[in-house]
């Protein structure tokens, strides 16, 4: 893996960051790209498409060659400060860069604009051209508590403190991006006597609610990452902000920086930080069935439900969290058939619907 991918912003552009109001400024890129769907395929190509546009019309001839262009837009995600949604109006958007499916006659369903940094064209031919710059990370320089802990390989552990520093700066980054100002916790022994790995990947409120007073920090955003393959991460997210209203998130991404970048842009979404734009979460992705399962109490049996479910329909994804209960979704599915193919399995017990979804059909299980 190359310098520019193992490390891409400095501390000195994230201070820039912190700086811009949380939408885009004039000297930033936005690409607007139509899409046929809110999903990750669609916005994955989006972001490929939108970096590819920016790097065709902006970076200066010479500057990269073919083989560090093919590097750059290997994984797009890295570069993205935020992207937001609205919907597609054919008089606006027929002629806009759009995805393979739209341009091959899906119908286009919305509209992402994908904003990358001003700082974006310099930081990637220093990259190139100069040694890598360690990021500096500061602790309790922000007003939002970040406490985000990782299961990876049987291993637990919390971000914080000197551990994984290029992950706080990252996250720092995008929060500055989205009006979200975070800090990280120091992980010193008063910390460490306070809050566990499991406090947060199992979400304990009163642990939570007590490391943030600590901090003096006007809320806290959690997240419980999870390692479900090579390629495939869970994620849970907590948001709890005086003055706003509490939200929850589950995503499976293919990457902790997909994770990072769709939690923190869908929550500012939430909390209406882009009025112009609509959330894929809140405004979309509602199609199909919805699959209540209850009695999910820990990570790994919602791994193995899921599990389940994609062996039985590949396309289930998370979509929220209740109490006592979590809610997956098949986009592509209809509720009789699933039903049936339901039926042969025996972890999940059926239970009367109590009606999820607002707009799409609904079934409700019980792990035994």
């Amino acid at each position: 893996m190359s310098k520019l991918l193992r490390t891409f912003l400095v501390f000195g552009a994230m201070c820039v960051f912190a700086l811009h109001s949380g939408v885009a400024t004039a000297n930033d890129f936005t690409v607007e790209v139509v899409v046929a769907n809110p999903g990750d395929s669609q916005r994955s190509s989006a972001y490929w498409l939108a970096l590819n546009r920016v790097l065709q019309r902006e970076m200066p001839p010479g500057a990269i060659d073919e083989a560090q262009r093919k590097e750059i837009l290997r994984e797009p995600s890295r570069y993205v400060q935020s992207f937001r949604y609205r919907a597609f109006d054919v008089g606006r958007d027929s002629s806009r860069l759009a995805t393979r499916q739209v341009r091959e006659g899906e119908p286009a369903d919305s509209v992402v604009a994908v904003t990358f940094p001003a700082t974006l064209l310099g930081n990637i031919q220093r990259q190139f051209q100069a040694p890598v710059i360690e990021e500096v990370v500061t602790p309790g320089s922000g007003r939002i508590l970040a406490l985000v802990a990782v299961e990876q390989d049987t291993d637990q552990f919390l971000i914080g403190g000197t551990r994984a520093t290029k992950f706080q700066s990252r996250m720092i980054q995008l929060g500055a991006a989205n009006n979200m100002a975070f800090e990280f916790p120091l992980l010193d022994d008063a910390d460490q006597a306070l809050l566990t790995p499991s406090n947060v990947l199992f979400y304990d409120q009163a642990v939570v609610d007590a490391m943030a007073e600590k901090y003096q920090a006007s809320g806290s955003f959690t997240g419980a990452l999870v390692r479900l393959s090579e390629q495939s991460w869970q994620s849970d997210w907590h948001y709890r902000v005086a003055g706003a209203e509490a939200q929850t998130l589950s995503l499976t991404t293919r990457s902790l920086d997909e994770a990072l970048l769709t939690a923190v842009t869908e929550i500012a979404n939430m909390n209406g930080s882009t009025s112009g734009y609509l959330s894929g979460v809140g405004g979309f992705n509602r199609s199909g069935v919805a699959i209540r399962v209850e009695n999910i109490n820990s990570l790994s049996q919602h791994q193995q439900v899921l599990a389940l479910l994609r062996s039985i329909e590949s396309t289930v994804v998370t979509e929220a969290l209740e109490p006592g209960a979590t809610v997956f979704r098949a986009p592509d599915a209809d509720s009789f058939s699933l039903q049936q193919r339901l039926s042969s399995q025996t972890a999940l017990s059926p239970q009367v619907s109590s009606g999820v979804g607002q707009s799409s059909e609904s079934l409700t299980y019980r792990l035994r």
